[in-house]
């Protein structure tokens, strides 16, 4: 395990560094057997290049909950539980989070706070429950409901994604084959022209000075293209660049409806999943809040859970978001508050949502379709017209001249 210090040697120098040891109280002694003074110890922070690159996935996840539920039914300790999966994980990042998890809970700390330690790879959700279980005794049924949250997380997105591969290699293609003609057939064409001294008709100029621009400026407008990458990334990560994004595909026809109830399903996923782990409706409405990434939903979901901890039912506070929660959901809350059977209620619209979303996501590579189609069509017409009308000029000039 490796340590990042900061101190002092015995001649006053300032010494920093990073040093492998068993422990942190390992890392100090040997420290000052060097003769080091110590002010600062830590395990290296974990930069946003580290978490880019090294992702934990909602699979790694499920695979995490699902091997502890299984080690726990088999009365193996949690301590050594962690201990075992850090050498099954395949990912090194993973890998040392759960050797540094392994050694804090065998310095006396349970596994929710050091969870806690790392927010950018387990939920709050996650850290919450697994409170819940270490104090009520049931972890171990925790976990096998974590792993199941976290397999259905990744099925729904899984869906939607895989339903985009085609809309993307289609323009992969397209994008691909501009760049080819810019750099060979373009260039040769007009090379004939003006070896012939023929005018180039406008549509082709217009296209070579397009051409000419990416060939000699290849390499700047792929750093640019790179820059505003990176920024519009940068951009969608806040409350405004995800309104915007929101804002502009929420109007269209089966997209905006689908984007709708993939919040909705993550939404009551969520709720379920924390009330049934003996969370309070209020507090597991505050940590969804926390969870959702659109801010719409963000804001809705945190004034629904200020008005539940004033005493007021969820089925009241969130008929004033029509936009966001249609009436069949504002149903099931009425219904489920009204029986008692909040959770019940919840199941039965989660099943109606699941059904729609995946009818629509295996629908979503049609629908997409056309306007792909449409929008290439145009490209190719324009392209197409620009190399067939000056061969159509060549072959007059030719003639004529025979």
């Amino acid at each position: 395990m490796k340590f990042e210090f900061r101190g002092f040697d015995q001649d006053g120098n300032f010494k920093t560094g990073i040093l492998e040891a068993q422990s942190q109280e390992q890392a100090v002694l040997l420290l000052q057997n060097q003769g080091i003074v110590v002010t600062y110890i830590s395990k290296p922070s974990i930069s946003k290049i580290q978490l880019f690159f090294n992702k934990i996935s909602l699979l790694d996840l499920a695979f995490f909950c699902k091997s502890l539920n299984f080690l726990l039914k088999s009365k193996t300790e949690i301590d050594e539980s962690i201990k075992s999966l850090s050498y099954q994980v395949n990912k090194q990042f993973f890998k040392n989070i759960l050797e540094d998890i392994y050694q804090q809970i065998i310095s006396g700390i349970s596994l929710s706070e050091a969870l806690n330690k790392y927010p950018n790879v387990f939920p709050n959700s996650m850290v919450k429950l697994i409170k819940i279980g270490e104090l009520s005794g049931n972890l171990e049924e925790v976990f096998k409901n974590l792993s199941e949250y976290f397999e259905e997380q990744h099925k729904l997105f899984s869906k939607v994604i895989q339903s985009l591969y085609y809309p993307a290699i289609v323009i992969l293609i397209f994008i691909t084959t501009i760049i080819f003609l810019f750099f060979n057939v373009i260039p040769q064409i007009s090379n004939i022209f003006i070896e012939n001294n023929i005018e180039l008709p406008k549509i082709t100029k217009n296209l070579l000075s397009v051409s000419t621009f990416v060939v000699n400026y290849w390499y700047y407008i792929l750093i640019g293209i790179i820059i505003f990458i990176y920024s519009l990334i940068e951009f969608l990560k806040t409350d405004d660049g995800k309104l915007f994004l929101y804002n502009m595909f929420v109007n269209f026809p089966i997209i905006g409806s689908l984007l709708k109830e993939i919040y909705i399903v993550s939404f009551i996923q969520s709720l379920i999943f924390l009330i049934k782990g003996g969370i309070t409706i209020s507090e597991s409405l505050e940590i969804v809040s926390q969870s959702i990434n659109n801010p719409y939903y963000k804001n809705a979901i945190k004034y629904l859970s200020d008005e539940t901890q004033k005493g007021k039912q969820i089925s009241e506070s969130i008929k004033i978001f029509p936009d966001l929660f249609p009436p069949f959901v504002v149903q099931g809350f009425i219904t489920g508050e009204k029986t008692g059977e909040l959770t019940n209620s919840l199941t039965s619209i989660l099943e109606y949502y699941k059904i729609d979303i995946n009818n629509k996501v295996n629908n979503l590579g049609e629908t997409i379709q056309p306007i792909i189609i449409i929008v290439l069509a145009i490209g190719l017409i324009f392209i197409e017209a620009s190399l067939i009308i000056p061969i159509s000029e060549l072959t007059k000039s030719i003639s004529q001249l025979r």
